[in-house]
């Protein structure tokens, strides 16, 4: 990992959803967001929000010497022992998409950042995410082998200046720009931190990480993703209320799961380069992040929804990486850092087994979102055309059991998919199912931030 940081100088569940706010910078025009970013590496809800939400990762500072691993072989050795050839390379999460995706269309889309139109994905974000978990179930299945799916794309971009042109090729999409927005968001993210961790296995010379870097660094710099997002109109112009978290008035695109996936890219690929533009980039949407957990211990940018728990969870593996990350370098505990709203990412973890258990603590949340959209809560799919309100009141008086409203989230994946901050706030849960991995509980953890939080913590044995 050394041989080249003496050179470097210097970064399904899957939807475009909603998040908090009440607040957009000039509505009326959506497109004119000078008053929102006072410079081209500002998020304009990191900007608004700016005193209110500081934290002491702020003023941290990257070096050239700090690393994430100290020994990659022991990532390696995990790897063989445990995921290399433990399952087929079209099985997991390949065949899961298979009838939505043809993979062959993955790496050219992934590599251009513009969807292929022959698939039957919900949209090109949800497009953007398949197709990232399909190539990493590869990656687990053969590492040294399937490392070349992401190798193409990061080629790809530095032989056509991809990333450097990002705003362009949105602009190009008009008034859909706000998939795109979303999806190149999302692609970019996961790229970030796959290669923070895994790029030794990549084999680049060192004159190419120097470019790679320079591409990061001008894509954190200049990418103007609101601008994209939006030119959807009114409802996603509008920006996350990080004051006083709750249910949106508008998109969540702001502070969700787009801005947590590039707080953990960011983040990591900054320490990892030791490039503080990079670096930055990620502690803003760190900061977004953090803002969004509101005095109850919710995370508020994803909790209301009809599978609330399903995405609130997927912040469950990014808050492990970011407290792994943030001990490696700087020896800060980020899961008991408290935010504005005087909670800590640890508390959010640990509370949500609590909303798991009684979900009438959905009920304020359910409540707020009614109020701006009447008939959310009705004839959803989720729960066979049930409104959710009577589906929580049988929960109440058990009828059903609270299981019944937890989708996609589950015990074993709230566990293992978060290891560090299993074993410090469910110390029990984690004795139950440390020892009982399989290979899906590898595919799940890297679903949302790029790279298994598991394989992370057991390969390096850093708790």
């Amino acid at each position: 990992m050394n041989f080249f940081k003496s050179l470097l100088s210097l970064i399904l569940l899957t939807v475009v959803a909603a998040c908090n706010s009440g607040e957009q910078p000039n509505s009326s025009s959506p497109l004119n967001v000078t008053d929102a970013i006072s410079g081209p590496k500002d998020l304009p809800n990191h900007e608004k929000y700016r005193d209110f939400i500081k934290t002491p990762l702020r003023d941290l500072k990257v070096t050239e010497e700090m690393t994430l691993v100290d020994n990659f072989a022991d990532i390696l050795r995990y790897h063989r022992a445990h995921t290399k050839g433990k399952a087929r390379e079209n099985d997991g999460m390949v065949a899961l998409y298979s009838s939505m995706i043809n993979f062959e269309t993955c790496i050219p889309s992934l590599s251009s950042t513009v969807v292929v139109r022959d698939n039957n994905a919900p949209n090109t974000g949800a497009y953007t995410n398949f197709c990232h978990n399909m190539i990493a179930h590869r990656f687990l299945v053969n590492p040294e082998k399937n490392v070349s799916d992401y190798k193409a794309i990061i080629q790809y971009w530095l032989d056509n200046k991809t990333l450097e042109s990002a705003n362009k090729i949105q602009r190009s999409f008009g008034q859909s720009s706000n998939n795109y927005a979303y999806a190149i968001s999302t692609n970019v993210a996961k790229v970030m931190a796959h290669f923070a961790l895994y790029h030794p296995l990549y084999g680049f010379s060192k004159e190419e990480m120097q470019s790679i870097e320079e591409m990061f660094e001008t894509f954190a710099k200049t990418y103007d993703y609101y601008r994209g997002v939006a030119n959807g109109g009114s409802h996603f112009a509008m920006l996350c209320n990080l004051r006083n978290p709750t249910v949106p008035h508008g998109t969540n695109d702001h502070c969700g799961s787009y801005n947590t996936r590039m707080a953990v890219g960011a983040t990591l690929l900054g320490i990892e380069l030791g490039n503080q533009v990079i670096f930055d980039k990620g502690i803003q949407h760190v900061e977004v992040m953090l803002a969004t957990f509101d005095s109850n211990k919710m995370y508020t940018s994803q909790i209301f929804r009809h599978d609330g728990l399903s995405y609130a969870d997927q912040v469950n593996p990014a808050i492990d990486q970011l407290d792994y990350a943030f001990d490696k370098a700087f020896g800060i505990d980020f899961a008991n850092l408290k935010n504005a709203h005087g909670v800590t990412p640890g508390e959010v973890y640990q509370h949500m087994w609590n909303v798991a258990n009684d979900p009438t603590l959905l009920l304020p949340y359910m409540n707020y979102k009614k109020r701006l959209d009447p008939q959310f809560y009705a004839n959803t799919n989720d729960y066979d055309g049930q409104d959710m309100f009577n589906v929580i009141r049988d929960i109440e008086t058990g009828q059903k059991k609270p299981e019944y409203i937890w989708q996609a989230f589950n015990e074993r994946r709230y566990i293992l998919s978060a290891p560090a901050l299993a074993r410090e706030f469910q110390p029990d849960l984690w004795r139950k199912w440390k020892n009982r991995v399989r290979f899906g509980d590898f595919d799940y953890g890297g679903h949302i931030t790029g790279f298994s939080p598991l394989i992370l913590r057991n390969s390096t044995q850093r708790f």
